[in-house]
């Protein structure tokens, strides 16, 4: 659904990107921008509450508007086609949730990026797109915006608004983290769809932190906090799916700051610490699963030992109750347990609890890595060396 004719992306002269896209001719893009208002979102730290976000309802009146503290967004509620108004809360009510941990008031994926989308266009079409392509493969394709919303479209919207940005380092600094947000949503754009864009949208992530002078550069506020663990998280994830190289590196380096997503609902949920705590276990054991594969180069026939850590995960995993609450937070740990696995009690076990995970978000992700899995088990290799193949990034 992300393929189409390459576009070139660049945020320095050395670094140079290319991204499959969709060409839309320009008088099928709707011009949004007319007469919007950008405004400072640095009002966006200043308690912003999710009742911005939640509880929208399908007619124009004054009320269903997103309230603010203090800031106007860059397009009204009541002149907003309705169909936008339907993403957006699609959005708030099917994407935020799978994003976190525990969904509550201080989601930021819908009480920062949202009221974010409605002062600037590229996060706005970003988060469109995510929904559309969410929406699209939960109907096999139709919508009830179809017509008006086309996923493929947005998405390539989307793409052509991070090109009219690429000079990054020409702009304000709320302009360089709204490029950053808006690569971060539309990294779970290619989560939602399993699209291969994955690795190169993760370095061109890399490349606007390194414009700006590295992810310090981003500021103390929380907006750039959330980022700041969208990227921590997303970072660890990704590495494995680039290179054994970097899945080695970047889990020694920076598996630690995996955990803020974790360490920041335990702020919210001390009556959840113990559930808290195993989660980070259950993550621990698969960092500590790839790079035993990895660095001791194992070969399958070592049963015993990927015995014992496949017993210990799904161990683990079993002492939940089915279906609690944050086990998907464990796709990508999960993953990695099952790719160690080589008897058909814990394969069976893993893609079961890979498809409820699948049933319960829709991420087409999670079925371009159950297909990863079987090329996996029915191939007598070194597992990590084929994580990167498919290009999908799984978490």
């Amino acid at each position: 659904m992300c393929s189409g004719i390459g576009v070139r992306y660049r945020f320095r002269d050395e670094f140079e990107l290319k991204l499959t896209e969709k060409r839309v001719a320009p008088d099928e893009i709707e011009s949004e921008a007319s007469g919007a208002v950008y405004m400072n979102e640095d009002t966006l730290t200043d308690g912003a509450s999710s009742d911005r976000t939640r509880n929208w309802n399908d007619d124009d009146a004054d009320h269903d508007q997103p309230r603010s503290t203090g800031l106007r967004p860059a397009l009204t509620w009541k002149n907003t086609d309705s169909w936008k108004r339907f993403l957006l809360r699609y959005f708030s009510d099917n994407i935020a949730p799978e994003m976190v941990l525990i969904d509550d008031s201080h989601n930021g994926w819908r009480h920062l990026i949202l009221p974010l989308a409605w002062m600037d266009e590229l996060v706005m079409k970003a988060v469109l797109a995510v929904s559309a392509f969410h929406l699209s493969g939960k109907t096999d394709g139709y919508a009830p915006c179809q017509g008006l919303a086309n996923s493929s479209e947005l998405y390539s919207e989307a793409i052509h608004e991070l090109q009219n940005r690429k000079n990054l380092d020409q702009y304000d600094h709320q302009t360089k983290r709204r490029v950053i947000l808006s690569i971060i949503v539309l990294l779970v754009a290619v989560m939602v769809t399993g699209c291969s864009d994955f690795p190169i949208l993760f370095h061109l992530l890399q490349s606007a932190l390194d414009t700006i002078g590295g992810e310090d550069e981003l500021g103390p506020d929380e907006l750039s906090e959330f980022a700041l663990r969208q990227i921590h998280k997303m970072r660890v994830y990704a590495a494995p799916f680039i290179s054994q190289q970097a899945g080695v590196y970047t889990i020694l380096s920076q598996a630690p700051h995996s955990f803020d997503c974790l360490y920041y609902s335990s702020r919210f949920h001390p009556e959840k610490q113990c559930t808290i705590d195993l989660i980070a276990s259950l993550r621990q054991q698969a960092y500590d699963i790839y790079l035993q594969r990895v660095m001791l180069n194992q070969t399958p026939g070592n049963e015993l030992s990927s015995a014992d850590v496949v017993r210990k995960f799904r161990a683990s995993l079993e002492s939940f109750p089915k279906g609690f609450p944050g086990d998907h937070s464990l796709v990508w740990a999960s993953f990695i347990a099952a790719s160690e696995s080589y008897t058909p009690d814990n394969q069976q076990f893993f893609e079961q609890f890979l498809l409820r995970q699948y049933h319960r978000n829709g991420f087409g992700n999670i079925l371009k890595g159950l297909e990863l899995l079987k090329r996996i088990w029915a191939r007598d290799v070194n597992w990590p060396a084929l994580l990167p193949e498919p290009q999908v990034f799984i978490m």
